[in-house]
């Protein structure tokens, strides 16, 4: 099969559509008729309509005071345990967070165990607190899963803890000649169970 030069032009007429005939590289763009879209196309709806049988008014729209805010405030989880510092004249005090591992001869000299150095393979945490100028039977120290309450006279400390903890197995002592307090807190991870 001999193909002639306006054969081929006619083939690729054929293929292009309504194009006109010209041998100009600029007219070899493709076709971009069809609108494409992205994500920024698709917008959030910024309006929250709240109904109810309660009253006989119009629905209440909550607006959202500025676009750009990641989370509107009923997104916003309550902390049930916070430190108002403008409510509670007391000083916090200086503290240290330390993690301990419970190791025995297999994990030191065999290494046979699943432990390792980092943090995820430790059992315990010790939060060492400073506070100068009290006396043990003026502190109240309150343990739940997820908080630390350190009151005295002088200090207090409402803590979030970075892991949960086993309040029952928790203990401290207290140091009356450096005034340090130390929690001793068995740590209650999710996957604990994989590192031990």
């Amino acid at each position: 099969m001999d193909f002639s030069e306006s054969d081929i032009f006619l083939l690729k007429n054929l293929l292009d559509g309504d194009k006109n005939i010209s041998s100009s590289s600029d007219d070899d763009l493709p076709n971009t008729s069809a609108a494409k879209l992205g994500p920024a196309d698709i917008k959030r709806s910024v309006n929250v309509k709240i109904t109810g049988n309660q009253s006989k008014e119009e629905p209440k729209e909550i607006r959202s005071s500025d676009p750009n805010n990641i989370w509107e405030w009923y997104e916003v989880p309550e902390v049930p345990h916070t430190d108002d510092i403008h409510a509670d004249p007391r000083i916090k005090p200086e503290y240290d967070i330390k993690y301990k591992q419970f190791v025995a001869t297999e994990d030191v000299y065999l290494q046979m165990g699943n432990k390792t150095p980092i943090t995820a393979s430790c059992e315990g945490m010790i939060i060492d607190i400073t506070m100068k100028g009290e006396n043990k039977d003026d502190i109240d120290c309150n343990v739940t899963d997820t908080h630390l309450d350190i009151r005295s006279p002088s200090y207090r400390l409402n803590l979030a803890l970075p892991h949960p903890v086993i309040p029952d197995s928790c203990s401290a002592e207290w140091h009356g000649k450096t005034s340090h307090l130390i929690v001793n807190l068995t740590l209650s991870r999710e996957y604990d169970f994989l590192n031990f």
